[in-house]
């Protein structure tokens, strides 16, 4: 059985490579596009982490690359910052050093021929001929498949945890099937493969196993080190991990303040955790944003709330949970708010800002910024229908109404079961045996031969699922807020429709599961099959020749250490295939650089120019670039138009001319140097 789980894993790994590297060639025809068209389809944040790998590659030295990005004078200018502390790049790191010894081994093997391919391309209208290459020699060939590797390992996990989770086989193949039939809906790398999540997500998914794995089974050395380290390689990537691991430990507080968990049960599984996100924020040297994150405030409330337990403990469950509650949002939000105060922090103050303007008429520029991107919107109508069509929300609200029946009749009647712990390991020949016997019985959740399993029992032996119960509630909430986050809502869904092969939540004989779980899968094909096609069929080609000569004239016509500023999509690609410096750039998580992009997008408003003038000057920029599109109020959401926002901002100017307009009127403060249909250069005097 482990053989063909393996076989298994094996299979629907590679299928989850396949299956999205299929999908990014299809839409952007990647093999067939130059270096810089490769580069300039990685666009505002994707360019910008791509950059950091390019920069280790092309350093003379490891060492010297590793130098480049802790002093980082370009990135900011005219400040220097540690790259490694501020943002999640350290897999561009891992990545850009393995793709030094793969070049430096085949190299030294004279293989390089048989790893690398290149040839012309015809581009047509009036673009010149380019050189393509393919293959693992080629850098971004190289990044993109590493990425499509991790994602193919997403969905391996995703199997193995649906084994775990429906204590066979099935339920895993029922998970990986529902994933794929709603693919769409459970990632973005088959478009935007240098996103964070497609590095942490795999590692998030291992990491909640391997938490289950201990809540079900119990804890030993060995899983708490495996704990520790999936903890470190999904927070390094990722800035929003703090946010996921703030939601674990709400999860697990809330199973244990209702005790379907016990503290024996949580204390492994809290520290190990904590373990590992504090080696991430040494790694990322004390990034106080870390320091300060709701994770660390979450998890020294659970530790306040687990030792008053040892004094205050009521038997009436909900009376309980309210008392731990209490506690738990008092000690989180003291240390959030005294540990901002003291490390005089606001980095992510503007997720709170955009918490609130979801329910309130709060606005500011930087929330409209965020508010008005789709991915920032609540969650659209569409996303249920098409989980509805795949049978795949009804399966999940089945499995949930079960779940809920069962454990919220425990709670509402206080019969809340102990959770069956496994017994400790035994070495004795006989007290081993009779260990696997009383093991089987507590854990599997099958009958001992002559002691039948009463339902408390059962319900005992499956307290663990309260977790993935509270932890799919709080994705579900996310999702909800920020349709973005629905990548980590449908994962769950596929999980939680897994347990539909489990006896616990659908009681039934091994001949009747697979009538059951075949049948699900052949009504979820009827519209899941149709969903991967149209995927697959999806066609497209990268095409940008405005920005293309955009960039050659920058590179020709300016000094190397000349200083732009402009929209933070552009200006990441720009610093990426020019190497110019920028003062501004996509990653918001910084109270600084929101303070920057303020500044610089006044270009885009309607104030005078010597306001804006000064602005840029205050920044040393040498050169502004202007894009039509966002120059105009041609946007699909009324109100979004980056001059509509600084009508808001700025009524004072409501009603005049946008600089845009305006530009020929300041000649002694700009000077025309480049345009083109879509961009104008501006060089400052």
């Amino acid at each position: 059985m482990a053989l063909l789980k393996l076989l298994i894993f094996a299979t629907v790994s590679y299928l989850g490579y396949h299956y999205s590297s299929t999908l990014f060639e299809n839409d952007r025809f990647f093999s067939h596009l130059s270096t810089l068209e490769r580069e300039m389809t990685f666009r505002t944040e994707a360019g910008f982490y791509y950059m950091f790998y390019k920069t280790i590659v092309e350093a003379p030295s490891f060492l010297e690359g590793w130098d480049l990005l802790v002093n980082d004078s370009g990135t900011e200018y005219p400040s220097h910052i540690n790259t490694l502390q501020r943002f999640n790049v350290y897999p561009e790191v891992v990545l850009g050093g393995m793709f030094r010894v793969f070049r430096s081994v085949v190299t030294s093997l004279d293989m390089m021929d048989s790893f690398i391919q290149c040839y012309g391309i015809d581009r047509g209208k009036d673009l010149p001929r380019v050189q393509s290459c393919v293959g693992a020699g080629d850098l971004s060939i190289f990044y993109v498949n590493c990425i499509f590797v991790l994602t193919g390992l997403h969905v391996g996990f995703l199997f193995l945890m649906g084994c775990h989770l429906s204590d066979n086989i099935l339920g895993g193949i029922l998970a990986v099937s529902a994933v794929f039939f709603n693919y769409g809906e459970c990632s973005r790398v088959q478009w935007i493969p240098p996103l964070r999540e497609s590095f942490s997500c795999p590692f998030i998914l291992l990491q909640i196993m391997i938490v289950s794995i201990m809540l079900k089974s119990g804890s030993s050395k060995l899983k708490q080190v495996s704990l520790i380290l999936a903890t470190v390689c999904l927070a390094l990537p990722w800035q929003f991990s703090q946010f996921v691991l703030f939601t674990q430990t709400a999860s697990l507080f809330g199973s244990y303040s209702l005790s379907f968990l016990t503290k024996e049960q949580v204390t492994p599984v809290l520290d190990s955790v904590f373990v590992g996100f504090a080696f991430a924020t040494l790694f990322q040297f004390l990034n106080t944003m870390l320091i300060s994150s709701m994770y660390v405030s979450a998890y020294l409330a659970f530790k306040v709330v687990i030792l008053t337990n040892r004094h205050v403990k009521f038997s009436n469950k909900v009376l309980q949970f309210c008392k731990d509650a209490v506690v738990f949002l008092l000690v989180a939000v003291s240390y959030k708010a005294g540990s901002a105060w003291v490390l005089q922090l606001s980095d992510d103050a503007h997720i709170f800002n955009i918490l609130r303007s979801k329910f309130s008429d709060y606005k500011d520029f930087h929330t409209l910024l965020y508010t008005c991107s789709k991915a920032f919107d609540f969650i659209d109508v569409e996303v249920f229908q098409v989980l509805s069509l795949t049978l795949l929300l009804p399966t999940t609200i089945a499995v949930l109404a079960r779940l809920f029946f069962v454990f919220g009749r425990a709670v509402i009647q206080g019969t809340v079961p102990a959770p069956l712990i496994p017994v400790p390991e035994v070495h004795s020949s006989e007290e081993k045996e009779n260990g696997k016997k009383k093991k089987s019985k507590q854990v599997s959740g099958e009958k001992a031969s002559d002691e039948p399993v009463s339902e408390e029992n059962c319900v005992s032996k499956h307290t663990y699922l309260t977790y993935h119960v509270f932890q799919f509630v709080c994705y579900l909430g996310m999702a909800v807020i920020l349709m973005r986050l629905k990548l980590f809502m449908t994962p769950h869904m596929c999980l939680l429709a897994s347990l539909v092969a489990n006896n616990f939540v659908l009681p039934q004989n091994e001949k009747s599961r697979y009538v059951i779980v075949f049948l699900l899968l052949g009504a979820m094909t009827i519209y899941g099959y149709p969903n991967i096609q149209d995927q697959l069929n999806r066609q497209g080609e990268f095409n940008n020749p405005q920005q293309e000569t955009l960039f050659d004239w920058v590179s020709r016509k300016t000094a190397p250490n000349a200083v732009f500023a402009g929209p933070m999509p552009l200006t990441a690609n720009l610093r990426l295939s020019t190497g110019r410096y920028i003062v501004n750039h996509p990653h918001y998580e910084d109270a600084g650089m929101r303070d920057r992009t303020y500044l610089v997008y006044q270009l885009f408003s309607r104030a005078p120019g010597e306001r804006i003038y000064n602005s840029l000057k205050s920044l040393e920029v040498q050169y502004a670039v202007l894009d039509k599109f966002w120059c105009t109020k041609n946007r699909p959401k009324t109100g979004c138009a980056i001059p509509e926002l600084w009508d808001f901002v700025d009524p004072e100017h409501s009603g005049k001319n946008t600089f845009c307009d305006d530009v020929p009127n300041y000649r002694h403060l700009f000077e025309l140097a480049y345009s083109n249909s879509q961009y104008r250069v501006l060089k400052l005097k």
